[in-house]
């Protein structure tokens, strides 16, 4: 974010005539100051709310903990600014990359794999997927397809019995399977959980949020409030 203090009011241009009687440092202070205030604001309040109006938020401090700020520093008023946007802190974040497409629109490449209902908390589209359930944590994925059978049935039963109790087979039909349970007699039938669909090098079209934009316009509006807040600051500091 890098807004722009306009100094356009009667009350505005009194604050700024009176820094300018101060020491030249007091008027860079107030900028900064201001700066720093609404890329702050941004992160703390407008992009929270945002975020809940734009996205189904699985993670109650997604936004909170992956948004940072880059603050306003120097003396050159022309050249300052303050910055605020998202940015994984815990090193690779693919939901974190996602959101550039998510702000202005695009695809989303890599979606090979996606979580469906079973793999989810509650089964439920609004939550996270369950620890046991992440693609991350499939390891040694047993391919149906390349299993010996006359059909399709034959070769995905194969496959189940041949991953075991814990292990995953992604079915011909693009289903991963989470197998709980094999089956031992004619009742006792074999109990499995799809948790992904998967289509290779599948790609998702996602239409534009704005969502950043939109939570820096609601935080410019309240620029002439910081700065005012910047200035009595530093009126009391200098003036007492």
């Amino acid at each position: 974010m890098q807004p722009i203090i306009a100094v356009d009011t009667r009350e505005l241009e009194d604050y700024s005539r009176r820094l300018g009687t101060l020491h030249r440092s007091a008027f860079p202070n107030a900028v900064r100051g201001t700066l720093n205030s609404a890329a702050f604001h941004v992160k703390k309040d407008t992009l929270l709310k945002s975020a809940d109006k734009n996205f189904v938020n699985r993670q109650a401090n997604f936004f909170k903990a992956n948004s940072r700020v880059e603050k306003a520093q120097g003396w050159s008023v022309e050249g300052m600014t303050s910055r605020v946007g998202m940015v994984s802190l815990a090193g690779n974040n693919k939901a974190v990359d996602d959101l550039e497409q998510q702000e202005h629109g695009g695809t989303i490449k890599s979606r090979s794999f996606i979580p469906m209902k079973p793999a989810r908390t509650g089964n439920s589209p609004n939550k996270n997927v369950r620890k046991n359930s992440r693609i991350s944590g499939v390891n040694n994925l047993t391919i149906a397809r390349n299993a010996r059978g006359k059909n399709e049935r034959q070769r995905f039963v194969k496959s189940v019995i041949h991953a075991g109790v814990g292990g995953h087979v992604l079915s011909e039909r693009g289903i991963v399977w989470r197998v709980n349970s094999l089956a031992r007699t004619k009742k006792n039938k074999m109990k499995l959980t799809p948790i992904h669909s998967f289509k290779k090098g599948r790609t998702v079209d996602v239409k534009a949020t704005h969502f950043m934009q939109e939570a820096a316009i609601a935080t410019a509006k309240k620029i002439p409030y910081f700065y005012k807040l910047e200035a009595e600051r530093i009126f009391k500091r200098h003036l007492g």
